[in-house]
């Protein structure tokens, strides 16, 4: 072909290409959202003032300490994966642990875990059962 054929081809063919990535392919699959996605609420939440995220994580190194030995525990156990991604923030040997887990079975256990920590003064467990 020349290439006064194929710019010809092109011209022709672009409004329709265009169109057609606009739409979904006939395979695909609608996506369906259960419940709130966005996580609006949690959100909300986190933008309290007396809500402790991990920016609130102290740096010295004993609390850098307790924070690191509860998520070596966390990897090691046999914990869903939700548990394994609990927010763990140490200030001043006071823990808190916040996050969605599976079970409550699994808040216990994440608590005695952490209770024979050693070096913890406290602990505000916020963990909640998905």
């Amino acid at each position: 072909m020349n290439k006064q054929m194929i710019l010809a081809t092109c011209l022709i063919l672009t409004p329709h290409l265009a169109n057609a990535a606009n739409e979904p392919a006939a395979t695909e699959k609608p996506m369906v959202h259960d419940g709130d996605a966005s996580n609006t609420g949690i959100n909300k939440r986190d933008r309290d003032d007396n809500t402790l995220t991990p920016m609130d994580q102290m740096n010295n190194p004993s609390d850098l300490k307790i924070t690191q030995e509860i998520r070596q525990a966390l990897m090691k156990g046999e914990f869903s994966m939700d548990a394994k991604n609990i927010k763990v923030i140490t200030r001043n040997g006071t823990v808190t642990l916040r996050g969605p887990v599976k079970t409550a079975a699994e808040v216990e256990k994440i608590s005695v875990l952490v209770k024979a920590m050693p070096g913890i003064k406290s602990i505000d467990n916020q963990l909640q059962v998905k």
